[in-house]
């Protein structure tokens, strides 16, 4: 029989620690349930919340890079609309200079289209902007961090890289054409001359086929890398969520078997504290 004493109850001493360890577990699991996470604090598991911060970190980082590489997409896209336009004008400049190659048409009219298509093509340079970005009148060449690479503790940019075109100078081309045309002394001089600049005009074609087609590879890439950035911003915060979310449906489940450990453990204390009652009866 073990021994009893009335200055020291060993049982009460015991309940209560395992109420005050119920407690505890019991308001850990609450503070979960009411956060949603069982990674709250570093005190909570040091080593998953230093990972999910460094990761959410990350995230921050790629989010704001997502939205500055859309104004840069933008930027470039606006750019290959305005090549693949002055491609287009320059078909029709092609066409009229084709048509001025005879001597019997009216080289004067065929000047004035040609004015005209010039002013359509500066109208198209000076709206090719986005943001305050024009790469139709520029050659200079901008480098785009459109991603970050984590190794270890350290991290580094990914780039990408944009050039621009400038398409001025076919613009002043094509300025140029209604003059030499109209400036022979017959019509036979006007077709010579209209001859030699449709030549002279493959040039300048292929200038702006080249700069649509660098832009639209440009701007694929950076469609194509806005995804990706999209999927690893959701990678992330999963990873984080496992590290750091908590499971409702376990700890509800902790919840309701810990409420019924405090009721046991408040009814142990209770029954321990009596003990002490039952030395007395021995006396009497």
């Amino acid at each position: 029989m073990a021994a009893s004493s009335i200055l020291t109850n060993t049982g009460a001493m015991v309940a209560l620690q395992t109420l005050n360890r119920t407690s505890k577990d019991l308001q850990t699991v609450q503070d979960r349930i009411s956060t949603g996470m069982k990674v709250a604090t570093a005190k909570d598991n040091s080593s998953y919340w230093s990972i999910a911060t460094t990761m959410k970190s990350d995230v921050s980082a790629l989010k704001a890079l997502n939205e500055n590489l859309a104004i840069n997409s933008a930027t470039v896209q606006t750019a290959r609309v305005g090549a693949e336009n002055i491609q287009k004008l320059l078909g029709e400049v092609k066409a009229q200079l084709s048509l001025a190659t005879s001597s019997s048409v009216d080289h004067a009219k065929i000047g004035k289209e040609l004015d005209s298509l010039a002013a359509n093509i500066q109208n198209t340079i000076s709206a090719a902007s986005y943001n305050g970005e024009n790469l139709l009148n520029n050659t200079t060449a901008r480098v785009l961090t459109v991603s970050i690479n984590r190794s270890g503790s350290s991290i580094s940019a990914v780039t990408d890289t944009v050039s621009g075109v400038d398409m001025t100078a076919v613009q002043t081309f094509v300025a140029g054409l209604s003059a030499a045309i109209t400036g022979g002394a017959d019509g036979v001089a006007n077709a010579a001359a209209a001859q030699t600049q449709l030549l002279a005009l493959e040039a300048q074609m292929t200038t702006s086929i080249n700069a649509a087609a660098e832009f639209g590879n440009v701007g694929k890439r950076l469609e194509l890398q806005v995804d990706f950035t999209s999927k690893l911003i959701d990678s992330l915060n999963e990873g984080v969520g496992t590290l750091v979310d908590a499971n409702l449906n376990e700890e509800s489940a902790r919840l309701q078997a810990l409420q019924v450990q405090q009721q046991l453990g408040i009814q142990a204390l209770s029954i321990a504290n009596g003990a002490p009652q039952n030395i007395l009866s021995l006396f009497r």
